[in-house]
C-alpha cells in the first residue's frame, strides 16, 4: 500500500479541520504538536516535549500527554484541556479539532521463527518480521538436523514465552514432513502452557499444508494462515505476513499501551505506529519529487529503534532495527566487536571509558552527551546504527525497483533524517558528517533534516488531512543540509576526479574541482540554488553514468554544496594514529 498524501481519502468534515493536535509517544520521549491553519497554508505553531510515562509511576502514556499539551498551553495562550477532557472540536480560541496519535513506546512483539533452511524460508522470515517493531527471541531451524529436536524446540517455545511463533519453510508443494514435525513441536510447547499464555501462531510456508497446520494447532492455540513468504525458490512474498504483523502490533500492543482508552476517547481515529507514520512522508517525498528513476530514503533515529523508509518504483518498505542510540549499543556488542565501533573516534579513548558511557546512556536514555569525548562516542553508535539498520533493510528491497548493485547503495534522492539522535548534534556538519559514514549513499542526493522531529506526525496527520500534512512540509518543515554529490569508483589519493562550474542563480559563477579521497564543500546558502555543470573523469560516475557529466540543479542548505569523494565503500586506515587524522580532517571539512 503507497502511503501518498495526496492520494488519500477524505472525509465530509475534513475541510473543516483547521487546528490538529499529534502527539507523538516515544520511549523515552513524548512530543505534542500543534498544527493550525494560518489564511492558506498549515503552519507548526507550538511544540512541547516531556518524559513518556508509559512505565512506572505512572503507567500511563496519556499522563506525558497532558503535561505536553499544558505546555502547549502556557506558550500560546490558549486552553486546550480542562477537567479531564481535551476540548474538541475547536471553538474560537479554545481546544483543537482533531488529536492523532502515533506511539513507538510499548514493548517490541517477542516472536520465535521456525522453519527449515535458514538462508531461504527463514531469512525471509527475518525479512518481514524487520517491518514492524518485533524482538526475535529464537529461532528453530530443522536444517542439518538428521533426527528431528522436537523436544528441544518444544523446550525452546516452552521457556521463551513468545508472543508469536512465526513458522515457516517448504516451496509450495514442497517439503511437508519436516515442517509438520516442527509444527507438532509448537503444539506440544503451547499444549504445556496454559491457555492465556500460549502463543499465537502465524503459518506463511507451504499451502498444501494449510488445512493439517490449521486442523494440528487450532485446537490448542490461535493459529492464522497467510500466504507462503518463499512460494518458490525464485520468488519471495512478504506482504500478506508483513501486514499481518503489523495489524498484530496495533492490536496488541498499541491498544492496549496504558493509558491509550484515554487517548482513543478524545481522538476516536485509528492508531499508529510511528514507524508506519514516518513511511507515509518518505513515500510523499518520492512523489513529489518525481525522480522516479530514484529512490526515497527516510532514517528516523530514535532512543531504542531506528527506522528505515523507502520507496522504489512507488512501492512502500520500511524496517525497524531494534537498536538504536540509547537503548540497543549494548545488544549491538553480543555480535559485533567493541573495536568497530573505536575505528570513529577521532582521539584516543579507552575502551572502558567508552562501555562506561555506553552503560550509563542505557540507565539514563533522556540524557545528552557532556563532553566532546562523549559527543565522539555517541556519534559513533549513531554511525553504527544507521549502517546496522541499512543492513537489514536492503535485502527487504525489490533488487529490480531499487536498481541494487552488489554492496553499493542504490541511487537515492532525497534522504530525509529525523529523530532526536541525529537533530540534536551540535552542528549541522556533524549530522551530515554521520550520515555520509553510516548510510554511504552514492550519486547526487539532497539531505534533508527534520530539525521538529515532526515527520512522523505529519505522516499520521496525512491520514485525516493530507493537504495539512503536504503544507507543512512545504514550508519548511524540514531543512536541507545541502546537496551531495557523492562519486563511485577508484583513483589515486589526490588525484582530481571530477571538475565542476557552479552557476548561481542569483548571480556568480564558480570553477571548483574535487580529489579523491577529500570532502570538499563550496557555499551554496539555505534556499539558494543553482546550476551544476559536472564532469567526471572517465573512471568515476556520479550517477550519470561512468565517465558521463551533465547539468543538474542544485538547492542549498545547512551545510552547503558537498563532494564525497572519498570512495564507495568508505575504507578507513587500520593504523590508529593515520585513521585518527584523518578522521580529525573531516570533521573539520564539515565545519564539526
Amino acid at each position: 500500500m503507497a502511503y501518498t498524501m495526496t492520494q488519500m481519502p477524505t472525509s465530509d468534515n475534513e475541510h473543516s479541520i483547521e487546528s490538529i493536535l499529534v502527539a507523538d509517544c516515544g520511549t523515552v520521549i513524548t512530543k505534542v504538536l500543534l498544527l493550525e491553519r494560518v489564511e492558506t497554508d498549515y503552519r507548526f505553531v507550538a511544540q512541547a516535549e516531556t518524559l513518556t510515562t508509559i512505565n512506572p509511576p505512572w503507567e500511563d502514556v496519556s499522563v506525558g500527554i497532558i503535561h505536553a499539551v499544558e505546555s502547549i498551553e502556557n506558550i500560546t495562550g490558549r486552553m486546550l484541556y480542562t477537567r479531564g477532557q481535551l476540548l474538541t472540536p475547536r471553538r474560537g480560541q479554545e481546544g483543537v479539532d482533531v488529536l492523532v496519535v502515533i506511539l513507538s513506546s510499548p514493548e517490541p512483539l517477542r516472536i520465535i521463527l521456525a522453519g527449515l533452511v535458514r538462508e531461504m524460508s527463514l531469512e525471509s522470515a527475518r525479512r518481514a518480521v524487520a517491518g514492524t517493531y518485533t524482538h526475535i527471541a529464537a529461532t528453530l531451524s530443522r536444517e542439518s538436523s538428521l533426527q528431528s529436536p522436537q523436544e528441544t524446540w518444544a523446550r525452546t517455545v516452552r521457556d521463551t514465552r513468545p508472543d508469536i511463533v512465526f513458522l515457516v519453510g517448504g516451496v509450495d508443494g514442497g517439503a511437508t514432513r519436516p515442517v509438520m514435525e516442527l509444527a507438532e513441536a509448537i503444539a506440544l510447547a503451547a499444549s504445556m502452557q496454559e491457555e492465556g499464555q500460549r502463543p499465537t501462531v502465524l503459518y506463511a510456508g507451504n499451502m498444501e499444508l494449510r488445512p493439517k497446520i490449521t486442523k494440528l494447532l487450532s485446537s490448542i492455540t490461535r493459529t492464522e494462515v497467510v500466504d507462503n513468504v518463499h512460494p518458490s525458490v525464485d520468488t519471495e512474498h512478504l506482504g500478506p505476513a508483513q501486514t499481518w504483523l503489523e495489524n498484530y502490533y496495533v492490536e496488541e500492543r498499541l491498544k492496549k499501551t496504558p493509558g491509550v482508552d484515554t487517548l482513543t476517547a478524545w481522538s476516536r481515529l485509528p492508531l499508529l505506529s510511528t514507524a508506519s507514520a514516518f513511511a507515509r512522508v518518505v513515500d510523499y517525498l518520492w512523489h513529489r519529487e518525481e525522480q522516479y528513476d530514484n529512490g526515497a530514503l527516510g532514517v528516523d533515529v530514535g532512543a531504542a529503534n531506528t527506522i528505515v523508509a523507502a520507496t522504489f518504483g512507488g512501492r512502500p518498505y520500511v524496517t525497524v532495527y531494534g537498536q538504536s542510540i540509547a537503548y540497543g549499543p549494548l545488544a549491538w556488542l553480543e555480535n559485533h566487536s567493541l573495536d568497530d565501533l573505536m575505528c570513529w573516534l577521532p582521539e584516543e579513548i579507552e575502551s572502558e571509558e567508552v562501555l562506561e558511557f555506553l552503560y550509563n546512556r542505557e540507565l539514563r536514555p533522556w540524557t545528552i552527551p557532556q563532553d566532546p569525548r562523549e559527543l565522539w562516542i555517541e556519534q559513533a553508535v549513531a554511525r553504527e546504527m544507521l549502517r546496522g539498520a541499512l543492513d537489514v533493510a536492503i535485502p527487504t528491497w525489490d533488487t529490480r525497483e531499487a536498481k541494487i548493485q552488489g554492496s553499493i547503495m542504490p541511487h537515492i534522492d532525497p534522504i530525509l533524517i529525523s529523530g532526536g539522535g541525529m537533530v540534536h548534534m551540535p552542528r549541522p556538519g556533524q549530522t551530515l558528517l554521520i550520515v555520509l559514514d553510516g548510510l554511504q549513499p552514492v550519486g547526487i542526493s539532497t539531505i534533508l533534516l527534520d530539525t521538529n522531529r515532526a515527520a512522523p506526525a505529519l505522516g499520521a496527520v496525512a491520514g485525516v488531512k493530507p493537504l495539512a500534512a503536504a503544507s507543512a512540509l512545504e514550508a519548511g518543515t524540514l531543512s536541507p543540509l545541502g546537496t551531495v554529490i557523492s562519486p563511485i569508483g577508484k583513483a589515486r589519493l589526490g588525484e582530481t576526479i571530477l571538475k565542476m562550474h557552479i552557476i548561481y542563480e542569483d548571480g556568480g559563477d564558480l570553477n571548483v574541482e574535487a580529489r579523491y579521497g577529500e570532502i570538499e564543500i563550496w557555499p551554496l546558502l539555505p534556499g539558494q540554488r543553482a546550476t551544476l555543470e559536472i564532469k567526471p573523469s572517465r573512471r568515476i560516475d556520479i550517477g550519470l553514468g561512468v565517465g558521463r557529466g551533465g547539468t543538474v540543479q542544485a538547492t542549498g542548505g545547512l551545510v552547503g554544496l558537498v563532494v564525497d569523494a572519498r570512495g564507495r565503500p568508505l575504507e578507513l586506515p587500520e593504523d590508529p594514529d593515520k585513521r585518527r587524522t584523518l578522521l580529525n580532517r573531516w570533521i573539520w571539512d564539515v565545519g564539526g
